[in-house]
């Protein structure tokens, strides 16, 4: 009896105690399982912070639960939060023990304590500073400098292309470039914008160059845009007494940088017209004459054909979108095709089976093509490509008219004189003017005592024609 009793009073002390252990694990989904019993809802409350582990400060007269600053997050939209609840009180709001916590700005915890009284604690935490959303940049292996005020400047050196300054850039963790995508911009003219994705925010910055030397003024050319009124940034006017390097021999150029666009001023071969009355529209900021008769030019403006050419002649166009382009172009059945450069041989009429087609939103032919690929082009590389080569040699000596693009479609609108001094240039003198200038391809437009250019409506050279311009077929402006 005795031996049966005490085997009861051991059962039922081990069942008493394993019902105490099993009621001290028993939580529910938000708390109110183990620790102490009292008011103090939490027994700790905990953040991530990157591989760290931040633990809040909790005032429970005040209901505020408090986290320094965290070292190792700088996202803090979405910081992961553990709460540690005492026995009894549940967890409300957010709504799981473990859960993302938006800590940019305070956020409320709501508490049943005992289950029955609802509590509200607003969480906050020291929000850290967050780094520069570029934190370097370089071009060519330079190292550029990153302002506080979001500038990047980079100091301009011999090599780099000013027109075309790749930056390489060293971004925070989670920031992206939006534009330019390629990071590439062209500073010769005027300050770029970068624009950065950071922590879901865009942030522009101004790119700029410093240092940069103009190369036009080492080549003997003097700066006079200042004469021409108001410029946009990327149009320059430069003027020589010496061009070819012959003294008292006068030429102006325009260089205009790849934003400008390209106009087709004029009806062509029907309705002939002088500078000043192609530029009354006032459209542009700098015309250029075309050609007078010498050959019918390829002329199209707005995407349409307003006159096709009389033979294969170099042609500059300004594509859909914005690139400009300089090609031996010919229309075939009211359609343009674009046509490669022969070395030698004789001259082929051209036919669509050997072009590509072009389909350019505005174009103008010249005379001949004097430069491609920056090679300078004799008078029979003139025969074999376009089947004629007029005033080509070496001695005629004329003002001249001319259109150059640079690799990275910087255009140069050259115009010569031929009075008052001025001698006047050859074809190959010109080409090379162009190719000093940087230019790959250039095309020649009216030669003799036609050659205009005229700027915000005033004149560059003095025309040996004044006050009796010659009419043209066209003028190519730019704005």
């Amino acid at each position: 009896m005795k031996r049966f009793f005490s085997l009861m009073t051991l059962f039922l002390a081990g069942g008493a105690l394993l019902m105490t252990s099993c009621s001290s694990d028993d939580d529910d989904d938000n708390g109110g399982g183990g620790g102490t019993t009292g008011n103090a809802p939490f027994a700790s409350v905990t953040a991530k912070d990157g591989a760290s582990t931040m633990t809040a400060t909790i005032d429970d007269t005040e209901k505020t639960i408090k986290f320094g600053e965290f070292q190792n997050t700088t996202d803090m939209s979405a910081v992961e939060v553990t709460f540690k609840m005492n026995k009894g009180h549940i967890l409300k709001t957010p709504a799981n023990l473990t859960s993302n916590v938006n800590l940019t700005v305070p956020a409320t915890v709501v508490v049943l304590l005992n289950g029955k009284t609802e509590e509200t604690y607003t969480m906050t935490a020291v929000v850290p500073e967050a780094p520069d959303a570029v934190l370097g940049a370089k071009v060519n292996g330079v190292d550029a400098t990153v302002g506080e005020d979001n500038s990047i400047t980079i100091k301009w050196e011999e090599g780099m292309e000013i027109n075309h300054m790749v930056f390489e850039l060293d971004l925070a963790d989670g920031a992206t470039v939006k534009s330019p995508e390629d990071c590439t911009f062209d500073l010769e003219f005027e300050e770029g914008k970068l624009v950065v994705n950071y922590l879901d925010e865009d942030i522009t910055y101004t790119v700029k160059a410093t240092d940069y030397k103009d190369p036009m003024l080492d080549l003997g050319w003097t700066d006079v845009t200042a004469n021409f009124g108001t410029l946009p940034a990327y149009i320059k006017v430069y003027k020589t007494e010496k061009a070819a390097g012959i003294d008292g021999n006068i030429a102006y150029v325009a260089m205009i940088g790849s934003k400008a666009e390209m106009g087709c001023v004029g009806e062509g071969t029907g309705t002939k017209k002088t500078i000043s009355d192609l530029e009354a529209d006032g459209a542009y900021k700098v015309y250029l004459v075309g050609i007078d008769s010498s050959t019918v030019q390829l002329m199209v403006s707005d995407g349409k054909l307003v006159q096709a050419n009389s033979r294969v002649t170099g042609t500059l166009g300004q594509n859909e979108d914005g690139s400009y382009q300089i090609s031996y172009a010919y229309t075939i059945d009211n359609k343009i095709y674009t046509f490669p450069f022969v070395a030698s041989g004789t001259y082929e009429n051209p036919t669509a089976d050997k072009g590509e087609a072009w389909a350019p939103k505005t174009a103008v032919a010249g005379l001949h093509m004097i430069l491609y690929e920056g090679n300078i082009l004799t008078s029979a590389h003139a025969m074999t490509n376009e089947g004629a080569a007029i005033y080509y040699g070496d001695a005629d000596y004329y003002a001249r008219s001319a259109v150059g693009i640079t690799k990275y479609d910087k255009i140069f609108a050259f115009c010569g004189q031929q009075v008052e001094g001025s001698r006047g240039v050859s074809i190959p003198e010109l080409a090379q003017i162009m190719k000093d200038f940087g230019c790959e391809e250039a095309i020649q437009f009216e030669a003799s005592g036609t050659p205009n250019m005229h700027i915000n409506k005033l004149e560059t050279v003095v025309n040996s024609k004044v006050p009796n311009l010659k009419p043209v077929q066209v003028a190519i402006a730019f704005r």
